[in-house]
C-alpha cells in the first residue's frame, strides 16, 4: 500500500505544470464630483483652500483629490482678483436653483401659505439674482410640472411663478441651447412616471445630472408621505420602494435639497405629527441641505438658501468600482483645520 501511494505521489509530480491564467477583474473608473461648503464656526465662508486641503475617503480609504474648482457668485470676493487666496482662473460664476412647489390635490389647502411662497421667490428675482444665476420653476400636483426651464430671464421666471399657481401641463419642450432640465428628461417618464413626489424628485435628480454644478433644490411643501406608505400615529411606518431611488439620484447629481414646510404652527397638531416633517427631514439631510419648519414667512429662508450658496469647492476625483455592480457608496469628506466645519453630501450612486 505504502509502495502505491509513492508511485502515486512520483506519477504526479511527474506531470507538467499548467500555467494559471491571471485573474482579470473588471474595472469601472468614474469621476466623482462632490459639491462642499467650508465655513467657520460663526457661517462665514473660508475662501482659499487647495485640494491638499481637504481629505476624501470611502469606507476609511483616502481617495486622491484629482482636481478643486472655486464656484461664486463673487459676493464674497471682497478683494481685487489679483489679490484673491486662490486660483482666479479656477473660479466660476454660474448658479443653478430650482423651486418646486409642491402642491396639495385640494386646490384651496395651503392656497396663502403657497402664494407667500411664491411671492418670496419672486423678491428673490428682483432684488438677489444675479446674471450668472440659472433659475428653474418646478412643481407636482399630478405629476411633474417643469413650468420654466433653467433661465437667467428674469421676466420668464415671473411668468413660470404665475403658471405654477394654476393645473396646467407646463412645458415639455427645452427653449434655447442652455443648461437644461427638458434637455435631458424623457417626456414620456415625465407623463407616465411621476405620479409621487417621490417619482418626480427621482426624475428631477436624472435629468440634472449632466450639468457640472451644485444644484440647489428648494421645495415648499405640506409633507411628502406616498399613498401606500403606512401611516400610524402620525408617523410613516414603512419606506416606499421610490424612497432610496429618489435620494441617490439627488445625490448623484450634486443636488442639494432645502425643504420649506408650508404649514404654520398655528395648528398644535402639525408640530405633534413626525409624518408631515420625516420625509423632508431625511431629504435634507441626506443630500446636504437644511430642513425649514413652521415658517411665518419664506422670504428668510429664500434669502438663507441664496446666501448659503455664495461660494462652494467642487471636488473632483476618480473611484474605481467593479465593472456591472450597482450601488450606493457613501463618501466622507473632512478639512485638515479642525475648526473649519464641513456641508457636503452623504455619497453618490454608481453602476447607474
Amino acid at each position: 500500500m505504502k509502495r502505491f501511494a509513492s508511485i502515486l505521489a512520483l506519477i504526479i509530480l511527474a506531470l507538467p505544470a499548467f500555467p494559471q491564467q491571471p485573474f482579470e477583474e473588471r474595472i469601472d473608473v468614474n469621476a466623482v464630483l462632490l459639491d462642499v461648503i467650508v465655513t467657520d464656526s460663526k457661517g462665514n465662508q473660508i475662501l482659499g483652500l487647495t485640494k491638499d486641503d481637504f481629505i476624501v475617503q470611502e469606507n476609511g480609504v483616502p481617495q486622491e483629490i484629482e482636481s478643486l474648482d472655486y464656484l461664486t457668485n463673487r459676493q464674497l470676493l471682497d478683494s481685487r482678483e489679483g489679490n484673491a487666496p486662490f486660483q482666479v482662473e479656477r473660479v466660476h460664476e454660474d448658479r443653478y436653483f430650482l423651486f418646486f412647489f409642491d402642491k396639495p390635490e385640494d386646490r384651496g389647502a395651503l392656497i396663502d401659505q403657497l402664494n407667500h411662497a411664491r411671492q418670496a421667490v419672486r423678491s428673490f428675482v428682483r432684488e438677489q439674482m444675479k446674471d450668472t444665476d440659472h433659475v428653474a420653476i418646478v412643481g407636482h400636483d399630478v405629476r411633474l410640472k417643469i413650468y420654466t426651464d433653467f433661465t437667467t430671464d428674469k421676466a420668464r421666471i415671473e411668468k413660470a411663478l404665475d403658471d405654477s399657481a394654476k393645473f396646467g401641463k407646463g412645458q415639455l419642450v427645452p427653449s434655447g441651447d442652455g443648461p437644461s432640465i427638458l434637455r435631458n428628461l424623457d417626456p414620456d417618464r415625465l407623463v407616465d412616471e411621476t405620479g409621487t413626489v417621490y417619482q418626480a424628485l427621482d426624475l428631477l435628480g436624472h435629468s440634472l445630472r449632466p450639468i457640472r454644478a451644485r444644484k440647489n433644490l428648494l421645495i415648499f411643501s405640506p409633507g411628502i408621505a406616498d399613498i401606500h406608505e403606512v401611516v400610524r400615529n402620525g408617523m410613516i411606518l414603512d419606506r416606499s420602494r421610490h424612497v432610496d431611488p429618489m435620494l441617490q439620484s439627488l445625490n448623484a447629481s450634486n443636488v442639494t435639497v432645502y425643504a420649506a414646510q408650508l404649514q404654520r404652527q398655528i395648528d398644535p397638531s402639525i408640530n405633534a405629527t413626525p409624518a408631515f416633517h420625516q420625509r423632508l427631514t431625511e431629504l435634507a439631510d441626506s443630500t446636504g441641505g437644511r430642513y425649514f419648519q413652521f415658517n411665518t414667512s419664506f422670504k428668510p429662508v429664500v434669502q438663507t438658501v441664496e446666501k448659503t450658496n455664495s461660494g462652494y469647492y467642487l471636488v473632483t476625483y476618480r473611484a474605481r468600482k467593479p465593472r456591472g455592480e450597482k450601488g450606493f457608496q457613501k463618501v466622507d469628506v473632512k478639512v485638515k483645520n479642525p475648526e473649519f466645519r464641513v456641508t457636503a453630501r452623504s455619497g453618490y450612486e454608481y453602476g447607474g
